[in-house]
Parts: structure tokens; sequence; C-alpha cells
């Protein structure tokens, strides 16, 4: 009888240990994979593509939730434009060189009647819209309002029928002046 109580209490002590031996595996397997999954990119042999390397930088930049991707051509360049909604719940619009994989053009958008935009613009909408199309012939398809390194921009996205193609043009609200023109390639996800 002794020697059933010691095999039972030397069995309760090692299911014990297995037990913890069982929880700590299991904490350090999670918590491996919380680090894997942060670094993931990183810790994978492969060469990253031109928009992989774009897409980091801007949600290393702007962390958050990309929900949309354009490719365009501007002035000769491959550019991928990211609509991002940050954390903090700003919708902000960036361009990542498709090459150099640099950021340039930071946007905050906003929403049509937006205060601060209004206060800072100088031609109406209307104007703004005559500039673009004058420049671009064809139908206004989407239409936003932003604020680029504090001032006021109107974007249009115009489709040209002749061309095939959409256009962004981007009319400076203060000045009516064209800053930049993009032509679309193509779209991924939903501006909205």
């Amino acid at each position: 009888m002794e020697l059933i109580s010691h095999i039972s209490d030397e069995l309760s002590l090692n299911k014990g240990i297995f037990i913890n031996m069982k929880k700590s595996i299991l904490i350090l397997s999670v918590l491996f994979a919380i680090s894997a999954k942060a670094d993931h990119h990183k810790q994978v042999n492969i060469e990253l593509s031109d928009v992989d390397k774009c897409y980091s930088k801007v949600v290393d930049k702007y962390p958050g939730h990309v929900v949309s991707m354009e490719s365009e051509i501007e002035d000769g360049r491959l550019i991928y434009e990211f609509d991002v909604k940050t954390k903090d719940g700003r919708e902000v619009e960036v361009e990542c060189d498709a090459r150099k994989h640099t950021l340039h053009d930071d946007e905050v958008e906003l929403k049509k009647g937006d205060k601060k935009f209004a206060a800072a613009a100088k031609i109406s909408e209307s104007e703004a819209e005559k500039i673009a199309l004058k420049q671009y012939n064809g139908k206004i398809v989407d239409r936003e309002y932003a604020m680029e390194n504090g001032k006021p921009v109107y974007e249009f996205d115009i489709y040209v029928a002749k061309k095939g193609h959409e256009y962004e043009v981007e009319v400076d609200a203060v000045t009516g002046e064209i800053l930049e023109v993009e032509m679309e390639l193509y779209d991924i996800g939903s501006e909205d």
C-alpha cells in the first residue's frame, strides 16, 4: 500500500510538472508566433516587389489600414498611390516612387464642405473643374478635397474616352494652377 501511495504521489508531481511544461511551451509558442508575424516580411528569404517595398514604407509612416492603391504614371515615372485610414481616424493619401521607394505628396483628405478647406480656398470647385476639364476634356468620375503641405487642393479624376484612361488632375484651390497630372493605370480597393 505504501508503494502505491508513493507511486501515486510521484505521478501527481510529474503530472503537475508536465502540465506546467505544456503551459510554458504554449505561451512561448504564442509569443514566438506574434513576434514572427510582426516582422514576417523581414524574416522571409524572398525579394519583395516594388509595390511591397512601397507598402511597407507607407504603413511604417502611417500606421493604419490601406483602403486603396492606384498605379499611375506621373512625369514618366511609375507611382503607387496609397489611401490610408490611419489609427487616429485621418484619411491620408501618399505617393511612392515605384523604383526609388521614396514617399512624397502626402495629403490629408477632407470631406466636401470642410471648414478649414473652405476658409483657405480662393477659387470655387466649379472654377477648378473648368480648369481641369480645359486641360483634359472628359467626364469627371470622382473628386476629392485635400490639404497638401498646408494648402487646399482639388483633385479630379477625369475619364478621357479618346485616350482610354483616367487622369487625376490636381488643382491648387488658391491659385487655380494645375499642380500635377497623373495617368491611372489601375486601382485596387475602395476610396469611399
